[in-house]
């Protein structure tokens, strides 16, 4: 990009940013802790989720902006969503009704089409200087997201309590500086009582492979859409937890 057209460009991303924090605070009095199931993902912090498989990313896009819609219900904030364009282009954008269907509002949300790696990573070190939640996809392994980028990143967050989660496929194992590392892969719907045939309600079962707090475990969480909230599914009536789409998936994850 060049050099005055990247001025401009980051520029009108600090003023829309700036847009949004200008709002009052709606719903509940804003509180410090986002869970995922039990864990606290805190601010000024980068959470790295990893795709139990590939074709699991479309789940964990769902984990992530469900947790994007737990946050929102507590405090109004910038959700900056950074992407490669290609991947717009393979995948499609984001649509209206689905992020109502998460608790995100689209007027809080600020989509980067980045052109190559180099520039997402730019466009998340930039973001991560503001107090937002910011979605940062990373599909492909590439040796510019090694640990020095993440360490960067993580610094960024720490000084303004940004919260980063890092969207990373399962092939991706390259270190990072992350504060917490998941592995994501899609689980049975729950029974919607009022609709017997309808989707139901979301879930996921997340891993926890990495924590600097400490500890690891893993969870089925359902999206609560009418609480806007993640919860940690109810056992099912016969006891059993469904197993894990993928085997390796099971086999590197220590159990709670």
């Amino acid at each position: 990009m060049h050099a005055i057209a990247r001025r401009r460009s980051l520029a009108g991303l600090r003023r829309r940013i700036a847009d949004i924090e200008k709002r009052e605070f709606t719903g509940l009095p804003w509180a410090d802790d986002l869970a995922c199931g039990p864990v606290s993902l805190a601010r000024g912090a980068v959470h790295e989720f990893r795709a139990g498989d590939y074709r699991d990313a479309p789940s964990l896009l769902g984990l992530a902006l469900a947790l994007a819609g737990a946050a929102s219900a507590e405090r109004a904030q910038p959700i900056i969503w950074i992407g490669q364009t290609r991947n717009a282009f393979h995948e499609g954008v984001p649509y209206g009704c689905g992020l109502n269907f998460y608790g995100v509002d689209s007027a809080l949300c600020i989509f980067v089409h980045a052109r190559d790696a180099k520039a997402v990573l730019w466009a998340a070190e930039e973001a991560a200087r503001h107090d937002a939640m910011v979605l940062i996809e990373f599909w492909k392994p590439h040796p510019l997201l090694d640990l020095t980028a993440t360490r960067r990143l993580q610094l960024s967050a720490e000084g303004s309590g940004a919260r980063l989660f890092l969207l990373r496929d399962a092939r991706d194992e390259g270190p990072s500086a992350a504060r917490t590392r998941w592995r994501v892969a899609p689980a049975p719907s729950a029974e919607d009582p009022l609709d017997d045939r309808g989707l139901g309600r979301p879930r996921w079962n997340a891993a926890l492979e990495k924590s600097r707090d400490g500890g690891c475990g893993r969870w089925v969480l359902e999206w609560d859409h009418a609480e806007r909230r993640l919860v940690e599914a109810a056992p099912h009536s016969s006891g059993v937890v469904p197993a894990m789409a993928d085997g390796p998936f099971e086999e590197t994850t220590a159990v709670a």
